[in-house]
């Protein structure tokens, strides 16, 4: 079965793509609350950290629905960025429960979510390059160029794995955190925006 073909892929990416928008629009509300002393905008850091572990999750299911059609195009490869899709959305939660029940830090849950999205990165990166290394197009051009800059991007934050090993916390943000930070693009931006366009021409099809 071509697991792009089916419904149920293209809503599960939709709402990948969704819960990715609204942990963007929690942060973002959660700094104008701190930067403009909001105090009812605060709790928009919970609800952000727990949309990043939904998000993560989700991105696994979608990486293992998809696992099949990766399968029969690099055997020993899906295999490797399968575990690393899993291993990446149990980083994400990790990292989130660590904050949310005071465990950690800003700055370690910051390095669990940096590199965990990096791990979900390179399975994002090669699913998009063996697509487009196909003869005959599984997927629109532009889509898997689009998913190749955003796993790109999102494989910067595995350079979270240096703060994540050494146990690095804090409540501010350190030169690792701001040179991880780079992958947000990926993370926060450009990977929803893939997981839409992905779900959009699966359910157009």
């Amino acid at each position: 079965m071509n697991r792009f073909s089916s419904k149920l892929t293209g809503w599960l990416a939709l709402l990948v793509g969704v819960a990715g928008v609204l942990a963007v629009i929690a942060l973002a509300l959660f700094f104008i609350g701190l930067f403009q002393n909001i105090r009812s905008l605060s709790s928009m850091g919970g609800i952000n950290d727990k949309l990043n572990a939904v998000v993560g999750i989700l991105g696994a299911i979608l990486a293992s629905v998809l696992h099949p059609t990766l399968g029969r195009l690099a055997p020993r490869l899906s295999v490797v960025v399968f575990i690393c899709a899993w291993l990446g959305a149990i980083a994400i939660t990790y990292g989130s429960w660590l904050i949310l029940t005071g465990k950690g830090d800003l700055e370690l849950s910051t390095y669990y979510f940096f590199f965990g999205n990096g791990l979900i990165g390179t399975w994002l990166w090669a699913l998009n390059r063996k697509l487009r290394q196909q003869a005959e197009a599984v997927m629109p051009p532009s889509l898997t160029r689009l998913g190749l800059i955003a796993g790109s991007f999102m494989m910067i934050g595995l350079l979270g794995l240096y703060g994540v090993l050494l146990g690095l916390d804090g409540d501010d943000y350190s030169p690792l955190i701001m040179g991880a930070g780079i992958s947000f693009l990926g993370t926060g931006i450009l990977y929803p925006l893939w997981c839409l366009l992905l779900g959009r021409w699966i359910l157009s099809k």
